[in-house]
């Protein structure tokens, strides 16, 4: 098993699949069409139904459905596809090493390991026949900027799940729950003139600071209201700032980035309304404006759900453990928060491995995950 599994995240560490964010992804190592075309192979050679979800421009998901004897219900498994960039990386990101019984490179935690697992789990089950429940498989694309391809798919599916399952390293602790993303864009406004006569135009730059200032009392506080049994209390960064056009000219306008993390109950309307307000009492608001950029659902599914506590029972019969807990940060669960479905985050890998110079996965920790996924395929799900 472990030779399988190995073999598998080896091979896909090996291609280049690095979320394009801004740039192209016709530019390697950017876009994931490469590995979505390996996954989408490797499980027809399986005898699987796969299929690739265009999405963007060499921007594809890759699906497969199993029909079970309950069509009324599905299980979804779900893991990404793309990684994190490569810059300042102290190993080389698609030559999987392994050392120390780890593997190297980048995406072996975060998450071609955890994928991996989940593909052969996905293969085992299916091949194994005699389906409770429907049973269907997607690797996503954009999960590390955006969510592109898992809200995609979770538009365009006529399949909609009851219970899912997201593929990502959490040490092979069970996560109920994760934060929310309200990601804002706020843009102060000046006048420009000349920098020798200065007192002709307005530095938007030094409004911006007045306006950084509010920011930061209002972060202050979030972190005095009440907090959320699982995730604690929100924060909110800002996180860049961007003003001036040239060194002798005024500069009209500066803008900055800010990061909110919400916790279930608080809508992204909600936090720009309540953010606007303390801003506005510092600025006059012909003088900025805030905007939404981007936004993620928190997720939360009840740790006595029968679902999860299914699951626990299949990871403590490889792990002789059943833990849960929470993340701080957004996974590819959020685009399916509207279906008020119960799901979990779950897969091997220490997630303070992601994202690193030096990204590795235990290998006897794929292997765990590997066995977990297959115990709990073969059982019978618990789904409502």
């Amino acid at each position: 098993m472990s030779n399988k599994v190995l073999e598998l995240t080896k091979a896909m560490v090996a291609i280049p699949s690095v979320n394009p964010q801004e740039k192209s992804a016709f530019e390697s190592p950017y876009g994931e069409a490469q590995i979505a075309e390996f996954i989408c192979n490797w499980l027809k050679k399986k005898n699987l139904d796969a299929q690739i979800q265009q999405v963007q421009p060499n921007r594809p998901n890759v699906i497969a459905f199993a029909p079970g004897q309950n069509k009324d219900k599905t299980l979804l498994l779900s893991g990404h596809m793309d990684t994190v960039d490569i810059q300042q990386m102290s190993i080389e990101p698609f030559d999987p090493q392994t050392k120390d019984n780890r593997l190297y490179g980048r995406g072996s935690c975060d998450t071609k390991g955890p994928l991996a697992a989940l593909m052969l789990a996905f293969r085992d089950r299916v091949n194994a026949g005699s389906l409770p429940y429907n049973l269907a498989f997607l690797a996503t694309c954009g999960e590390e900027y955006n969510t592109l391809g898992s809200s995609y798919y979770a538009k365009k599916t006529d399949t909609k799940p009851t219970s899912a399952i997201f593929a990502e390293p959490t040490n092979l602790k069970v996560v109920v729950a994760h934060k929310g993303i309200v990601r804002l864009l706020l843009t102060c406004f000046g006048k420009s003139a000349h920098s020798a006569t200065p007192k002709l135009g307005a530095n938007a730059i030094y409004t911006m600071n007045k306006a950084i200032l509010a920011v930061k009392r209002f972060a202050n506080k979030l972190t005095y209201n009440a907090e959320h049994p699982l995730l604690g209390t929100e924060t909110l960064s800002l996180t860049t700032i961007k003003g001036g056009q040239q060194i002798n000219i005024i500069p009209d306008k500066c803008q900055a980035e800010l990061d909110w993390r919400t916790i279930p109950g608080h809508t992204p309307q909600q936090c720009l309304d309540q953010l606007q307000k303390a801003i506005s009492e510092q600025l006059p608001q012909k003088k900025f404006k805030l905007e939404l950029l981007l936004t993620y659902n928190p997720m939360q599914t009840e740790p006595s759900d029968p679902f999860i506590q299914a699951l626990l029972d299949a990871v403590e019969k490889t792990t002789k453990s059943r833990q849960i807990t929470s993340v701080p940060y957004g996974t590819d669960a959020s685009p399916f928060t509207h279906l008020n479905i119960p799901m979990a985050i779950f897969g091997p890998g220490n997630p303070d491995k992601a994202h690193t110079a030096d990204e590795f996965i235990e290998i006897e920790q794929l292997e765990k995950g590997l066995d977990a996924y297959k115990n709990f395929l073969n059982s019978n799900w618990t789904l409502k």
